[in-house]
């Protein structure tokens, strides 16, 4: 079910321009503890970061993304031990009202300003994604806006997002692997997962312009919500 959540997911995110990695955790919270959904969506989101990233490697910003990658691995590490400290029931409802602010008011993730920061301001936007990846298991909301005042063309953005997210996912994994979560467990899933996640990219890509997109974004928004609130009622009850 999941190996399928991760295809639709791929190939609908491809077509509509929407964030298929937080439909895709919101599905998998729907059958693991967060705690568990985290991780192996963040190995699902690291293969799906990686081939983008590879394919657009002569376009990334080196020095952004090592700025970014700095404190990642121990903010990772903090949120962590924030996540796996926290009631489950907790865990589910802030995860719920994550993907709901994601999905209804993503500007308030933005950053407002219209001056580019300072470069070491990354240092601080890498520390701030670590920890939410580790915690609500998607930073992409937060850290976009950044990386898109620190590159000069769009395929420049994409490719420099995407490796940054490839370094805070390894970092996430890594954390979660410290603290004793047994990734070999889930190893089966994770591979069949991000498989299928880069089979969809490409049959999303495939179908651009063949779909109408705003109404696929609608479908999308209204999944989201529904799975979102199941994620908080869960919580609640």
């Amino acid at each position: 079910m999941i190996t399928l959540a991760a295809l639709v997911t791929a190939v609908l995110s491809a077509v509509a321009g929407l964030g298929g990695g937080i439909v895709l955790l919101a599905v998998i919270a729907q059958f693991h503890a967060p705690v568990v959904a985290i991780p192996i969506h963040g190995g699902f989101q690291l293969a799906s970061n990686a081939s983008r990233a590879t394919i657009l490697r002569s376009h990334i910003n080196w020095s952004a993304v090592a700025r970014a990658s700095i404190l990642l691995f121990p903010a990772a590490l903090l949120g962590v031990l924030v996540a796996t400290s926290v009631p489950e029931d907790a865990t589910r409802i802030v995860l719920g009202a994550f993907v709901l602010v994601v999905t209804w008011r993503p500007s308030l993730l933005k950053w407002r300003g219209r001056q580019r920061p300072p470069d070491n301001v990354l240092v601080g936007v890498g520390a701030v994604s670590g920890f939410l990846s580790a915690t609500v298991g998607a930073s992409g909301p937060f850290t976009s806006p950044f990386f898109r005042l620190f590159t000069a063309t769009h395929t420049a953005f994409v490719a420099t997002a995407a490796t940054s997210q490839v370094v805070a996912h390894a970092a996430k994994l890594g954390a979660f692997a410290t603290e004793g979560f047994a990734l070999s467990d889930h190893i089966g899933v994770i591979a069949l997962g991000a498989a299928a996640v880069s089979v969809g990219s490409l049959i999303g890509t495939r179908l651009l312009g063949r779909l109408d997109e705003s109404q696929l974004a609608t479908v999308l928004k209204a999944v989201l919500t529904i799975l979102a609130v199941r994620l908080i009622f869960q919580g609640l009850t």
